[in-house]
């Protein structure tokens, strides 16, 4: 099977290249953003603006192979589409994906049900139903919402312990694992999905997809506001090694402020989204108590 004539001419150079890398069997699009930027060129003779776009993908990829390294995967389609187009990944090999289905995956389903199908080999992949509702589904979603939340506030509480010798590169690594946690349980409460790739950019990413709150992290033009983001970033690889660097307080505690603020805001996010869950899961419920009674 094709990709669709309707998709886009980025998303028609990525395919090829995806299916160059790994043996595909399904490639679903889950969202698609074009970001543009002005480019600046200069030369003896002029000074001009030139605009460039760039597409970031959110893909579902089934494959016949294991995928070990997805950041490795997402740069190769990076480079190999010229810088053009920046992906987003989530991988499953065939087999996990029907045993998933199987065994009634509500993030598979809504993928199968509502996502743009780009490229199938054969219908091996089969959706089994819809989304499950159940009483018990809900729990599990608000159980595992609590376990993150909580892990999210440990590790922020942890980073305002005060210190004789404080360390602003540790605080940093705090406050990441803080904001990955309220990610990981804002993307499990919203798509039921558990990622296996934790880059902060990479959950933050999921997030956006259906909330604002990642702008409280992503950096805004300014310097300092972009060293931040780039530390929280890459605090694991900075503390390991850049021991020589020392970050200021001043900044290390404007990243504890907006670490502060994301998980507050993913709180009243996920308690909204629980709420309506809640509803949902328990009308469901009912209905199909009711049915079987009659």
């Amino acid at each position: 099977m094709s990709t669709p004539p309707n998709i886009s001419p980025e998303i028609h150079k990525a395919i090829p290249i995806i299916r160059s890398l790994i043996r595909v069997h399904t490639v679903y699009l889950i969202g698609q953003q074009n970001i543009t930027k002005d480019c600046l060129y200069s030369s003896s003779l002029n000074r001009s603006r030139k605009p460039s776009i760039r597409s970031v993908l959110t893909m579902l990829i089934i494959s016949h192979d294991q995928v070990a390294d997805p950041k490795i995967f997402m740069n190769e389609v990076f480079n190999k589409t010229q810088e053009q187009v920046t992906l987003y990944s989530i991988h499953y090999t065939l087999n996990e994906a029907n045993n998933s289905i199987n065994y009634g995956s509500n993030f598979l389903n809504r993928v199968l049900e509502e996502g743009a199908l780009l490229y199938s080999e054969d219908n091996r992949l089969r959706q089994l139903g819809t989304y499950l509702y159940h009483p018990n589904v809900f729990l599990r979603i608000q159980k595992h919402w609590n376990k993150r939340l909580e892990h999210a506030c440990y590790f922020k509480e942890k980073s305002t312990i005060c210190e004789d010798n404080p360390s602003n590169q540790g605080r940093y690594l705090l406050l990441q694992q803080a904001i990955q946690q309220a990610c990981l349980g804002l993307i499990y409460v919203f798509w039921e999905y558990q990622p296996s790739y934790y880059s902060l950019p990479y959950l933050l990413h999921f997030c956006e997809q259906f909330s604002e709150i990642p702008k409280i992290i992503y950096p805004q033009k300014s310097f300092r506001s972009q060293q931040v983001y780039s530390r929280l970033c890459h605090a694991q690889y900075n503390l390991n090694e850049k021991i020589q660097a020392a970050p200021s307080e001043s900044d290390s505690l404007k990243a504890e402020h907006l670490t502060y603020k994301f998980i507050q805001a993913a709180r009243k996010e996920a308690d909204k989204k629980l709420e309506e869950l809640k509803k949902l899961h328990l009308k469901k419920a009912n209905h199909e108590k009711k049915d079987q009674q009659a």
